[in-house]
């Protein structure tokens, strides 16, 4: 008999030979301290210049032929679809686009802005032939045109130098995804130096990613009245999710799940689930576990955001808390491995003061029986928890349909079969951790347990069998 689940990934493994079976090792949590964070960088603002834009509407998407075609691109929880952008698709056109305008400081500023109707988000794809390290990219939406995300020529070009140092190549090496900043519409703002050529910058905006999922969760008022005008939407796959800040238990893991967003070389937009780890050192270098399905290749870690402490305000609210935070400098893919469905990353930017770095436990396999728990982003939602057994330990094959078979009470596969007794996973747990004690010991690959099916199993890719075929080279390296 075989176990067989929709939820399978495509999978690649962008690793070299591994290392040699190291000794397991059990490495338990930490938290960072505000001592190891950056000063607060002083909050962007408005020019108080007018900024000359020039404007791109996209028409409204055919949702239903959007929604027909999801899957096409692969298992992972997908959000977002990409659009062409006919008048910004060469550097020619975004050269003529632009409208520079110099600043008393000497400065000279042009900016784009893209709708695409309908869009809860947007992603700009911008290809970069050449982008001065003075420059200064600044991301905003027009619907809130203070809220504002800045990055440095400099930084989008160490990015895609990584890209290219990883072997990538194409266009999707060469192009830098703007941070989604949550409205159906993205400026994109570019200031130069003083003195400094226009020409000299060579982009284009080939494509946009429309995000047609709703990340900004509703707040509970907003909730109420959707449920009153139509209580029947409030449907089976969410009537078994745990919220966790229903439990005093988990305190510390919780702080170390992460919502996470990435596009792809297509422009498709998706959401899994990371979890920040501790490593032997106790440096708190920010190493980050999960799927291989989500992201396997160092193009698609440079596109990844991450939100933290993204979980409800009170027991079941709808609503986040106030002090959760989002990073958007993408990651460095360390180790990528097919045999267990993991990914091993490292963030560029540091994550938030007061997250938690979650140990792990890489000995030995955890036993059939062995009580265990999941914490996850289940279909972009506010943090969840799952909690049951190990019923098996397993190997899994992908069927090349998008679906994975696993073969039973195999001791030595790559994968645990869970059964759950609280909470199910869904599309956007991918890549969440599974914990024993307090401890990670595996991560998401996939499910046929469903609120609406709930006898089936989640199976995650074994921590340990990961950590000695090579993530063990930056989690157990030597002092």
């Amino acid at each position: 008999m075989k176990y067989a689940l929709f939820a399978a990934a495509a999978l690649l493994s962008v690793a070299g030979v591994a290392a040699s079976q190291p000794r397991g090792l059990i490495v338990d949590s930490v938290v960072l301290p505000p001592s190891l964070i950056e000063k607060s960088k002083v909050m962007p603002v408005p020019l108080d210049a007018r900024v000359p834009t020039h404007y791109e509407v996209l028409p409204e998407l055919h949702m239903a032929q959007v929604m027909a075609s999801d899957g096409v691109d692969g298992p992972a929880h997908k959000i977002g679809v990409a659009r062409a952008v006919a008048a910004t698709s060469s550097v020619a056109q975004v050269q003529s686009a632009l409208q520079w305008s110099p600043l008393p400081s000497g400065q000279q500023v042009a900016a784009i802005n893209i709708q695409s109707t309908g869009a809860y988000g947007l992603r700009a794809g911008v290809l970069v032939d050449s982008l001065p390290d003075e420059a200064l990219l600044r991301i905003y939406s027009q619907e809130n045109p203070n809220a504002i995300l800045e990055h440095s020529g400099a930084d989008v070009n160490a990015l895609l130098e990584r890209n290219r140092q990883a072997g990538e190549s194409g266009p999707a090496a060469r192009t830098w995804w703007t941070p989604d900043v949550g409205a159906g519409d993205t400026t994109l703002e570019v200031m130069l130096p003083a003195g400094s050529d226009p020409g000299a910058m060579r982009i284009s905006i080939p494509l946009v990613s429309h995000i047609y999922e709703n990340l900004s969760i509703p707040t509970d008022i907003e909730w109420a009245a959707r449920n009153e005008a139509a209580p029947s939407q409030a449907g089976p796959s969410e009537s078994c999710r745990q919220d966790v800040t229903c439990t005093d238990d988990y305190q510390s893991e919780r702080n170390a799940v992460a919502f996470m967003v990435f596009t792809d070389q297509n422009g498709s937009t998706f959401q899994c689930t990371g979890t920040l780890l501790n490593n032997a050192k106790g440096d708190f270098a920010p190493y980050f576990l999960t799927a291989n399905h989500c992201i396997s290749t160092q193009a698609v870690a440079s596109t990844m955001n991450t939100g933290w402490f993204f979980r409800s305000n009170s027991c079941n609210s709808r609503s986040p808390i106030a002090t959760w935070q989002t990073r958007h400098a993408g990651a460095t893919l360390l180790y990528a491995s097919d045999m267990t469905d993991s990914s091993l990353l490292r963030l560029n930017e540091m994550p938030p003061e007061g997250v938690t770095y979650a140990g792990w436990s890489a000995d030995a396999a955890v036993p059939v029986g062995q009580d265990i728990y999941g914490l996850h982003h289940p279909g972009a939602d506010l943090l969840k928890y799952s909690v049951g057994t190990v019923s098996d330990h397993v190997s899994c094959q992908s069927t090349g349909d998008r679906g994975i078979s696993c073969d039973p009470e195999d001791p030595d596969g790559g994968f645990y079969a869970v059964s759950w007794g609280e909470g199910r996973t869904e599309g956007g747990s991918s890549g969440s951790a599974l914990f024993s004690d307090g401890r990670v010991i595996g991560s998401l690959y996939g499910s046929n347990s469903r609120c609406i099916a709930p006898k089936g199993h989640s199976y995650y890719g074994r921590f340990d069998k990961f950590f000695a075929d090579g993530a063990s080279q930056w989690l157990a390296a030597e002092q």
